[in-house]
């Protein structure tokens, strides 16, 4: 009696409805993979193996279809994936290595580094000077990138404290001399380093979604949240001459009503007060909605019992702004 069982289907036709099955996976950006051209290895693995299961479950592959690692090598010869030369960080683990996912992909295909930095981070903000380069706010090239995970502020962590531009007179522990100021160093990609760090949400209320492309949404400070980080984070901005460029170039584009609600939202005076202080020192007119907010502080400050601050956290200042008690540059 002849064996009437269906006959296997053959490795090229299996290949064929994997690599089918692949392409519509990564067509479209989702909520979770904001980017679906360029992946993490520890994502991309990811993918290839729960795609291969789902085929499996479904008799569309054999159980000798190759496993991931193959999936990768015949992926890569057949130039629908190509890996990026990147060199690990300090703080570098098996997924910050990536890869492209496009047809005809090779050496030749480029990248941008805010579509890098969401593929690392597919929850991850793009910010700092990163943002300003993103919203055109700086003629200059960033030296570095910085995506930011968004993270919950645990009940006994009170706003003042945890905020990074409050100064303190504490010295630093031996483990936090050894990191570096910016964050942890993830990875360098074409010469420039990127850098991952953590903020508690409510620190960074303007957050908005970029559809760059269909595969590719960006996920970046807004640009009032973006000028309101250089208060706050000045190094990572660039320092104090992108700093002065980015504020004469955004404040015009900027909205006045979002940014105010976002200085109230933060709630943190010696934010304010740097706010007061920078536009004092370049001459610039608030509009109302700030000079409204602005007021509200300034009137609840008593510049006697407040602490003196630099304008630019972990910058000396030489000349004091009498109305904010904040020091300036010359």
């Amino acid at each position: 009696m002849s064996d009437m069982s269906p006959k296997p289907p053959s490795l090229e036709r299996q290949k064929n409805a994997f690599q089918s099955e692949l392409l519509r996976r990564v067509s479209a950006a989702t909520e979770d993979f904001p980017t679906v051209r360029c992946w993490s290895s520890h994502k991309l693995r990811s993918l290839l193996g729960s795609l291969r299961s789902s085929l499996l479950d479904q008799r569309v592959v054999t159980s000798s279809f190759p496993r991931t690692d193959g999936l990768l090598a015949w992926l890569i010869d057949a130039g629908l994936v190509h890996p990026l030369l990147v060199e690990p960080g300090v703080s570098a683990k098996a997924e910050d290595t990536f890869y492209l996912v496009e047809v005809g992909s090779g050496p030749q295909s480029t990248v941008s580094p805010f579509e890098l930095l969401q593929a690392f981070q597919p929850q991850g903000i793009v910010s700092f000077f990163s943002a300003l380069s993103f919203h055109a706010l700086t003629t200059q090239t960033p030296p570095f990138h910085h995506s930011v995970a968004l993270t919950p502020r645990p009940p006994a962590v009170p706003r003042e404290r945890a905020a990074p531009e409050i100064e303190t007179a504490s010295v630093p522990s031996a483990s936090a001399a050894r990191r570096d100021s910016l964050g942890s160093h993830a990875f360098t990609y074409g010469g420039t380093r990127y850098f991952s760090t953590k903020r508690f949400r409510d620190l960074v209320p303007g957050v908005q979604t970029q559809i760059l492309d269909p595969r590719i949404n960006l996920r970046v400070t807004d640009i009032e949240q973006t000028l309101l980080d250089t208060l706050m984070h000045p190094e990572a901005s660039g320092g104090q001459s992108v700093i002065f460029e980015t504020w004469a170039q955004g404040l015009g584009r900027a909205r006045p009503e979002r940014m105010a609600g976002y200085v109230e939202s933060i709630a943190l005076p010696v934010l304010t007060r740097r706010l007061g202080a920078l536009l004092n020192l370049t001459g610039a007119v608030a509009p109302a909605p700030l000079r409204s907010v602005l007021e509200q502080t300034r009137r609840l400050l008593v510049v006697d019992s407040t602490p003196q601050v630099p304008l630019f956290r972990g910058q000396s200042g030489t000349r004091l702004d009498p109305e904010w008690n904040v020091l300036t540059p010359a």
